[in-house]
């Protein structure tokens, strides 16, 4: 048997660290988000919405296409990124990570849907609006 198998989690890790690569921190400047779909209106669920449900683009290349990474927190780049790759803890990634069961695969706001990041942003009537 060779070496250990690298977890998704460390892969994950790996991809951001490279996207990170170009991104440089400087003092006394303040931080700005751009949504670049939309520079001048800023982000807006219902604009996201609009280019997700108009667009024929392959989300998991045009990450870094869609939003400033070098304009946003740490934070908030990160979640993006996850949630354009399909890497969130929902509960479908975690039953196809064989964390939980199949059988708990329902939305936790109780809709009965399964719980994707798709279903959870988009089309949950308890979360989407949010």
């Amino acid at each position: 048997m060779g070496g250990r198998r690298r977890l998704w989690e460390e892969e994950l890790l790996e991809d951001c660290r490279t996207l990170l690569l170009d991104v440089s921190l400087q003092n006394n400047f303040l931080d700005q988000c751009l949504w670049l779909p939309d520079p001048a209106g800023g982000y807006s669920v219902r604009g996201a919405y609009h280019l997700l449900t108009t667009k024929d683009i392959p989300l998991a290349n045009s990450a870094a296409e869609l939003i400033g990474h070098n304009q946003l927190s740490l934070k908030v780049f990160v979640f993006v990124w996850r949630l354009l790759r399909d890497r969130l803890p929902t509960k479908s990634n975690l039953i196809s990570r064989s964390v939980i069961s199949s059988q708990a695969s329902s939305c936790v706001s109780g809709c009965d849907l399964e719980e994707t990041a798709q279903h959870l942003f988009l089309t949950c009537t308890t979360f989407a609006s949010l």
